[in-house]
């Protein structure tokens, strides 16, 4: 009997880290990537649930009736997620001016192919103390930043996709200087299910990752 629970939980435990792999990054406060997987369970380990954001994008808030001043194509993601790693690169340098980066972002269908995945060099406010890394995600579910409870983050491939930049700290000690290094976070909005507080669409707050910044050791 020992045996078989135990084979049971190895088999829950690789199940479990093989479903969050293809879930894409893991946040402290945001999980899934909608570029990666459409199907990662949520918090109670139900199903993305697609029935009802296709029914809120066809008759609630965010329908097409609500948008008929907008035009119906989308911007492409691999040219969004491009061009949000292109910018948050060039302006983590602080070689790029605002302009630049809008040019860029105009040409980004002629940008090669996108690496799967990002590497920031060493970065720490306007310094490089702490070595972080970057990405874009199109996060599924997250923590209300108003009520502390998880939400369905609306991610609806290609027409509703809500793609961010995070920035993760992957050292915990500064170089040059001794301190350490400690993760920073930025609030963005996202359209959630249940409908979120903060506008009349149903938007709320979700803590993002957004860098790493040095706090100098105390002098003895």
């Amino acid at each position: 009997m020992c045996s078989i629970n135990l084979a049971v939980f190895i088999y829950m435990a690789l199940f479990t880290c093989s479903v969050m792999a293809d879930c894409g990054p893991r946040l402290k406060y945001a999980w899934g990537d909608a570029l990666e997987s459409s199907d990662c369970p949520g918090p109670d380990g139900s199903p993305y649930p697609r029935h009802l954001i296709n029914r809120a994008i066809k008759s609630g808030p965010w329908s097409q009736s609500s948008r008929q001043g907008r035009a119906a194509r989308t911007l492409d993601p691999a040219i969004m997620r491009r061009a949000l790693l292109d910018a948050h690169s060039s302006y983590s340098e602080g070689s790029t001016s605002a302009q630049t980066a809008n040019n860029r972002t105009g040409r980004a269908v002629n940008l090669p192919t996108i690496p799967s995945s990002a590497q920031a060099g060493n970065t720490c406010g306007g310094g490089r103390l702490c070595k972080t890394r970057y990405n874009t995600t199109a996060p599924m579910y997250g923590v209300s930043l108003t009520s502390g409870q998880p939400v369905t983050i609306v991610q609806k491939f290609p027409d509703l996709l809500q793609q961010v930049v995070f920035e993760v700290c992957e050292s915990s000690e500064c170089s040059v200087i001794r301190g350490t290094c400690t993760q920073t976070y930025v609030p963005y909005l996202f359209l959630v299910l249940p409908l979120g507080p903060v506008t009349f669409t149903g938007q709320d707050y979700v803590l993002v990752e957004s860098g790493c910044v040095c706090r100098p050791n105390p002098m003895p």
